[in-house]
């Protein structure tokens, strides 16, 4: 196909993911009008993936939709779109083989979906529909998927932006309602507040909310009151919006008049045995945490009398605690709809009755109202003060994601222009400056976004000795050019490690390399593993030495800590990374300076976390 003007293609590219003044859906209408004059499509289309566990594509953004985006539903296997979505890689289909949701002139004869993705997080899809076979050389191919990883850079951000918008909104319904719980000391009222928090607002949460109290002394549980929306329809999950105005500032004798409604009134006139083996709101409250149940006829135990007042519908429990004692608990659901809760719903429920409990400890201990309000202010300040943190954490990997691509197209430019020019002309000197510096800053990047994640262990049977050869794999050239000498004593019949083999691999990459920085040319590299004993349970352990200048003692305590390098061009990241991974496996990591010269390095994991 050949496709003509690529740097002004990819220029244009760069500008429209830049162009956040825009929304991400007009943005990326632009990517797809931009990709079908280039490779003169028909159609191109992106679907978006399902959030949550949904394996289905939700979203799709076209040349041929007149608003640019509108709702899908193609499962994973299903159409071309589906298929590609299911098997990860690029496929190609006649237009015969599209799923009704999938978007097509009708004069498409083939088909192209490629799969969208950002590091292992699938995204979604980009459908491309041509007249003819479409041929693409070398080249086309580069430049498409040049084009698709800034298409993909636009969808992280947007659903960044989502999750951002959903946390705040979150955020701002948990702390509105906390104060408007922490108002009064009337247990009616507080009541009141805490299930219409639920059940109201222009986004309520829940259908319907009901309250039992535990009494122990009776051993039953007594329903309080209960709150159901008015006029509700089906409605998609959404973040609850806070209460509204009117029910916090509702008057007392409005509070009596809603507790006199039909629903209010069946719950008040159900009283439940306390025992785990005839309910499940029994287990919650004796068992002291939150129970779904999906499948109200079927789960064990089933308890009919219930299911015949309240219906069959999915609920979930939640304990209210006060005080260290489970004075009752919340029973939601959504009644209208039928339809399950959600995690997210499942665990805003929980942040929601933990703070529910401590309102109810305020109602019923009024005498400690005083200092139980310094401590919870003392609390939620720390709590908005990690949130800021945290925010700021996020705000540096957002921005260290949103550097990489402009790098990836500054380094793949400067490595075309280096490939083209004279070799050692000054130009060519420049474009080798301009390739070296980019992989320095991509090589920071990359730190602070593994320092900067959550770490999640993958956990499987590992053989330390054969994660210490594939590393050595790794960086065998570097070695080689500079004449390094390897030395390995690796331990026979060594028990297998339970963790994460890839996380592992990196700890041991790093520690290689450092080890061939600070050596001179002729160098010695030891690695010798053997077993060991940690906290009195069987280890492994591995003794990594260099015979470079050592370590300066003001050093050794710092070593390990963010940002901290000797190096001109360190980002002062691979060792803490290394100690975050090992000290999340159980295991520890140490560092002597060797009498003969060098630094000793010692990782210990133990074979069980």
């Amino acid at each position: 196909m050949a496709v003509q003007n690529q740097y002004m293609i990819v220029s244009s590219a760069i500008r429209i993911a830049n162009a956040s003044e825009q929304p991400h859906h007009v943005r990326l209408t632009a990517f797809l009008n931009l990709i079908a004059e280039a490779f003169h499509c028909v159609s191109a289309t992106i679907y978006l993936a399902g959030g949550g566990e949904q394996r289905s594509l939700r979203r799709k953004i076209s040349t041929l939709l007149p608003n640019g985006i509108s709702d899908c539903n193609i499962p994973f296997g299903k159409g071309v779109a589906g298929k590609c979505a299911a098997k990860g890689k690029l496929l190609r289909r006649t237009a015969a083989s599209l799923h009704p949701d999938e978007s097509y002139t009708g004069s498409e004869r083939h088909v192209d979906a490629y799969p969208i993705t950002d590091g292992e997080r699938f995204l979604g899809v980009l459908s491309l529909g041509f007249r003819d076979t479409p041929i693409l050389d070398i080249d086309d191919s580069e430049l498409l998927q040049v084009l698709i990883t800034e298409a993909s850079g636009v969808i992280r951000c947007k659903l960044a932006l989502d999750d951002m918008n959903k946390q705040l909104e979150e955020h701002a319904f948990l702390y509105r309602i906390s104060n408007a719980m922490l108002s009064t000391i009337k247990l009616n009222r507080l009541v009141h507040l805490i299930l219409s928090a639920l059940t109201s607002g222009t986004t309520p949460l829940f259908d319907r909310a009901m309250l039992f109290l535990a009494n122990e002394r009776t051993q039953t549980l007594q329903g309080m009151t209960g709150t159901a929306r008015t006029g509700a329809t089906e409605t998609d999950a959404g973040t609850p919006a806070a209460p509204t105005p009117d029910i916090l500032n509702i008057a007392d004798d409005d509070i009596a008049s809603l507790q006199q409604t039909e629903f209010c009134q069946l719950v008040k006139e159900t009283r439940l045995p306390l025992d785990s083996s005839r309910n499940h709101i029994s287990r919650a409250v004796l068992d002291r945490e939150l129970v779904y149940v999906d499948n109200p006829k079927r789960n064990h135990p089933i308890d009919r009398p219930f299911n015949r007042r309240f219906g069959s519908t999915p609920f979930a429990v939640a304990p209210l605690i006060a005080h260290e004692q489970v004075i009752g608990a919340i029973i939601v659901d959504h009644s209208v709809s039928g339809r399950p809760l959600t995690p997210s719903e499942l665990n805003l429920l929980q942040l929601f009755t933990n703070q529910a409990g401590m309102a109810a400890e305020n109602s019923i201990l009024y005498n400690r109202l005083e200092e139980t309000n310094r401590n919870l202010h003392d609390i939620q300040a720390r709590l908005l003060q990690g949130e800021k943190l945290a925010a700021i954490g996020k705000m540096a990997a957002g921005v260290a994601h949103e550097l990489k691509n402009p790098l990836v197209s500054v380094g793949g430019f400067a490595g075309r222009l280096k490939k083209k020019l004279p070799a050692e002309s000054e130009e060519w000197q420049y474009a080798d400056l301009i390739t070296r510096e980019v992989h320095h800053l991509e090589t920071m990047l990359t730190d602070i976004l593994y320092f900067s994640k959550k770490t999640t262990i993958c956990y499987a049977k590992c053989s330390i000795n054969q994660i210490i050869d594939d590393a050595l794999a790794v960086v065998t050239i570097p070695l080689e050019e500079k004449s390094i000498k390897v030395n390995k004593l690796l331990a026979a019949r060594l028990p297998s490690v339970l963790g994460d083999y890839q996380q592992l691999r990196h700890v041991f990459i790093n520690l290689f390399s450092n080890a061939n920085d600070v050596m001179e040319l002729g160098g010695m590299l030891e690695i010798e593993s053997g077993p060991a004993k940690i906290n009195g349970s069987r280890a492994v352990s591995v003794r990594v030495a260099d015979t470079g200048a050592g370590i300066l003692k003001e050093h050794i305590h710092t070593l390990f800590s963010p940002f901290f390098t000797t190096k001109e061009k360190g980002t002062g990241l691979g060792l803490s990374i290394a100690h975050k991974i090992i000290t999340t496996h159980g295991g520890k990591i140490e560092v002597t300076n060797r009498k003969a010269g060098g630094a000793e390095f010692t990782v210990t994991i133990p074979v069980s976390p």
